[in-house]
């Protein structure tokens, strides 16, 4: 998917969005005592969001190992749950730094929207599973979620592309006015009086519609001994 110019998908408000999502999921397991968010809007790098620094660093870990429950679920596209880490040696690194943190238990589940990925992260410190009421309001609740940022992005998107429209048309529109009062000056056809200003465009290594506001302000005044000399080269 190509994004217009300017079509930026902002950090600043994708992540008070995901975090949200995040305490949210927490509230469907009362026993749940954190939780990370992970995705990645279409021609965007990786947001991530934590309810806590700890949990931002497994997070950080696990995309730096690129090993952990997170990982693996986002991979699979099935929830991935350690229901006790004292006894689940599936991913080193990240089991030492989560019991490093009085975690005991976590869960991962993924969903796909619009073939946009986000994973919601749980973690508890006490052992155990999440039942499957849980794993289904997670999912609904990261759908849900995931559906809105890429309304948010889509609307971005459109403005985006509505604003370069806009700005393409007032830049032909003074591109056009210029043109015509090279023909007046010049007595030249419309065609010779765009190649006169492409070429100043070139000379002057200015944008074209920079050339053509500037002629149209100056009403031509100053610019006919050089366009001329343009002409005459073209």
């Amino acid at each position: 998917m190509t994004r217009p110019v300017g079509a930026t998908t902002d950090s600043a408000a994708v992540v008070p969005r995901i975090t949200r999502l995040g305490q949210r999921a927490m509230r469907c397991a009362p026993r749940c005592r954190g939780a990370t968010v992970t995705t990645e809007l279409p021609g965007a790098e990786t947001h991530s969001a934590a309810t806590h620094p700890d949990l931002a660093e497994l997070a950080a870990l696990q995309e730096e190992t690129g090993t952990g429950p997170g990982v693996e679920a986002a991979r699979s596209g099935r929830p991935v749950a350690a229901a006790d880490l004292v006894t689940d040696a599936r991913w080193p690194r990240f089991r030492v730094a989560a019991l490093e943190r009085g975690l005991r238990s976590c869960t991962a589940v993924p969903v796909l929207v619009g073939g946009v990925p986000a994973t919601v992260t749980l973690y508890a410190f006490r052992p155990g599973p999440l039942t499957a009421a849980v794993l289904e309001a997670v999912r609904v609740l990261a759908e849900e979620s995931v559906d809105g940022l890429l309304r948010d992005h889509a609307s971005a998107c459109a403005e985006a592309e509505a604003e370069q429209l806009r700005t393409a048309m007032a830049s032909r529109a003074v591109i056009d006015q210029a043109s015509g009062i090279v023909m007046h000056m010049l007595d030249c056809d419309a065609d010779q009086a765009f190649d006169v200003l492409r070429t100043f465009s070139q000379h002057t290594n200015h944008k074209l519609n920079a050339i053509a506001a500037q002629i149209v302000r100056a009403k031509g005044r100053g610019s006919t001994r050089e366009l001329r000399r343009l002409l005459g080269e073209n």
